[in-house]
Order: C-alpha cells, then sequence, then structure tokens
C-alpha cells in the first residue's frame, strides 16, 4: 500500500512554509507509515524545486491486480447484507478478517452504481463536530416521517457512543409518546448504571413551549418539559432554523429513510444499527461496542458491584 500521495506531500510542504503550526513532521510520518527522514528527503527536494511541491511518479511501481471473481462475489453478499458506503464496507470486511483494498472496493462499488461522488464532502467543512466524552451524558431526541404513508418515528439517540437507546413508530407525533420513549430509554441507562444528565430536542410542540416574548418569562410548560424536570434532567433546546445543532440525529434519519423499510420492526432495525460500524467512530466499532467503552468509571464501578452481588447471592444459594 502507498503510504505517500501527492495530497499528502502537499499538505508537509504547505505546513513546512507555515512552520508546521497545525501538523509536525513527527506526527506526519507515524501518521502516514513512513520515516521522518523520507519526509526530510521531500522537504529538500522542494527547496531545490524553488519552493515547488514534489511529485510522485506515476508509473513508480505495476499497477495492483484487478478484482477476482471471488472478491466481487463477496462485496456483492455484503452489499445485499448491508447496502452502504465504499468505505464502511471495506471497514466491515476488515472486521471479519477479509482484505480487499478500499480504492478497489470504490472502484467496484461506482461501477455497480452503489455509490455516487458526493462534491459537499470533498471541501473542508465550516463548522467543527462536537461530542461528548461519556455515554448517558446527552440524548438526541426528534420525530421523522419518510413519507406520507410512512409512521412518525422517534428515536433516542447517545450523544457519544451513536448507539440508539430506544424508539419507537406511531400515527402522530405527540408530548405522550415522546414521554413514553424516552422513559423507554431511561430504563435501558439505568440497566448500564447510568443517568442520562441532558436531553437534546428541537423546539416543536411536543417537546418545548416558547418563552412569552413580552417580558421573557414562560407561558407554562409542556407535559415533556414537566416529566424532564421532574427527572432532574435538563432540557438543552436546540437554536431556530438550526438543525445542526440536533445533527447527528438529523444524519441518522438518512440512514432510517435508507435502510428501515429492509426490516418487518423498528427493533430489528435499531438491533442491525447498533451492531453495524459506524465511521464517525473508532476504526472498526459499533455504536453498541462505543457505547460499552465511553461509560463513565462511577457506572464501571456499579456495574462491578452489581456483578460481585450476584455472584455471592448465587454462591450462598
Amino acid at each position: 500500500m502507498t503510504q505517500l500521495t501527492d495530497v499528502r506531500i502537499s499538505w508537509l510542504v504547505r505546513q513546512s512554509r507555515k512552520g508546521f503550526p497545525d501538523d509536525s513532521l513527527g506526527q506526519m510520518a507515524a501518521r502516514w507509515g513512513v520515516t521522518p527522514r523520507r519526509l526530510y528527503q521531500l522537504l529538500q527536494l522542494s527547496r531545490q524545486m524553488g519552493g515547488g511541491i514534489p511529485l510522485l511518479n506515476p508509473h513508480r511501481r505495476p499497477k495492483a491486480p484487478p478484482l477476482t471473481e471471488e472478491e466481487k462475489e463477496i462485496l456483492r453478499q455484503e452489499w445485499a447484507r448491508s447496502p452502504r458506503g465504499a468505505t464502511l464496507l471495506w471497514r466491515e470486511l476488515k472486521h471479519r478478517g477479509i482484505q480487499i483494498p478500499k480504492m478497489k472496493i470504490y472502484g467496484f462499488a461506482r461501477s455497480q452504481g452503489w455509490t455516487l461522488a458526493n462534491p459537499r464532502k470533498q471541501k473542508r467543512r465550516k463548522w467543527v463536530r462536537y461530542e461528548r466524552e461519556h455515554s448517558g451524558s446527552l440524548l438526541h431526541g426528534d420525530f421523522h416521517r419518510t413519507s406520507e404513508s410512512h409512521p412518525h418515528c422517534i428515536l433516542w439517540e447517545d450523544d457519544a457512543s451513536r448507539m440508539l437507546l430506544g424508539g419507537g413508530e406511531f400515527p402522530a407525533q405527540s408530548s405522550a409518546v415522546a414521554i413514553a420513549t424516552l422513559e423507554a430509554s431511561l430504563q435501558v441507562a439505568r440497566r448500564w448504571n447510568l443517568r442520562v444528565q441532558e436531553v437534546l430536542t428541537d423546539r416543536g410542540a411536543e417537546f418545548f413551549v416558547t418563552p412569552a416574548k413580552s417580558d421573557g418569562r414562560r407561558e407554562g410548560e409542556n407535559a415533556f418539559q414537566v416529566y424532564l424536570r421532574s427527572q432532574g434532567i435538563r432540557h438543552v433546546v436546540a437554536r431556530v432554523n438550526h438543525p445542526q445543532t440536533n445533527g447527528k440525529l438529523e444524519r441518522l434519519w438518512k440512514e432510517y429513510d435508507r435502510h428501515r423499510w429492509r426490516y418487518a420492526t423498528l427493533e430489528e432495525w435499531i438491533d442491525w444499527y447498533n451492531s453495524a460500524i459506524h465511521s464517525s467512530l473508532w476504526e472498526l466499532e459499533c455504536p453498541r461496542e462505543a457505547f460499552q467503552r465511553k461509560l463513565p468509571p462511577e457506572s464501571l464501578l456499579g456495574l462491578h458491584e452489581r456483578l460481585v452481588d450476584r455472584i455471592l447471592e448465587e454462591a450462598v444459594s
């Protein structure tokens, strides 16, 4: 596998001109799997070129052999099982011990019409993604509907791990539905010895009552807000006309529309989603694994004490 590319060499030269403010030479060498000496050689060559960017020789090595029919069939089977992007297909196969180069998977997926180039993902974002450190510190909640003929769905997603703790599909949206599904999600958190601290929603009438504009006093609270207050959970409300605040769940709805109707029930889809490799987590990690990895220390201690108590009870009985 080629560690260096023309894009990486260009980044190296630009960083050297700025005095390496964003990325040190040693960090780049470690990340790309090359020696610092090799990067020093490229910088020296750039100085000899008058500050130009040295390019790799495209004929420096023969092209790798194409995909075999067996590899193509593996890709077709994996796509039929879980139709996702080339990167996630590569990660899923790597997780199972099947080594197929990612760019070969991408080329085959393009040829099959499984994936399309997205120019919006080819430029740097202006915003920075936030993420909580521990599971249970923040839940995202929202309603969505695939089409007019589909039910209204509500999901509760953990911010730190992307794991879905619960949800449901109903004929209509309501505060009662939001409370019932959130209560079920909180019960799942309690089984992990977790206490959810905050809940993030938009300003929908099911979640929020707008304060009075005259003197800033609240006109009232709906049932959902009263429920959160009774549970000691802080309600975080998204800005007006700013769906990016609840962006993790907004992005999740795309996966919901694409994959939900391959499964008979919402519970089956949630189980698939929580067990599927996620591109925003560690390379081969799914939300369920991330949820356990990011449990706060006090939750792990409580789970350990529960386990010890149960072992002692079984030993006595």
